[in-house]
């Protein structure tokens, strides 16, 4: 896999509120820029592995549509979704962790599982400057929302 962006940060809530919010992917536009819109497409709950969700997603070059599947999720700790955007295939990994009482330590990285990509692939190079202006502002929205 080839790493997009890898960002971190302390949220000012305890681990299981920000675990909730985050893992339950409808709110993922609410913080994360360029996300048009993001709904369930299956009725298991949420943070549930095998859960899809359908999203369209503002790139450079316009729209795009995806589905999304919670391949792993382990309560407070990890959450991982894959997605079936062409050329891409990205994966997303949460990490949560309680450094002090009452915060969370949140780790967000985006990969790419395409295998037939290369870091010096155009399409890496654009991704990697784009996800990591969007990760950075997606941790301050998220920050404020607590």
């Amino acid at each position: 896999m080839i790493e997009l962006a890898k960002v971190s940060t302390t949220i000012s809530a305890p681990v299981a509120v920000v675990f909730d919010y985050v893992t339950n992917m409808e709110n993922y536009g609410d913080w994360f820029p360029g996300v048009v819109a993001i709904r369930s497409d299956n009725d298991l709950p949420h943070a549930t592995v095998g859960k899809t969700y359908l999203e369209t997603l503002q790139l450079p070059g316009g729209e795009y549509e995806l589905s999304i599947e919670v391949i792993q999720s382990e309560a407070k700790g990890l959450f991982l979704t894959q997605g079936d955007l062409e050329g891409v295939l990205p994966q997303m990994t949460m990490r949560f962790s309680e450094e002090q009482e009452g915060t969370c330590t949140f780790d967000l990285q985006y990969h790419s599982r395409n295998t037939t990509l290369s870091e010096e692939s155009e399409i890496i190079i654009a991704l990697r400057k784009d996800l990591a202006e969007r990760a950075s502002t997606a941790l301050v929205n998220l920050k404020n929302t607590f």
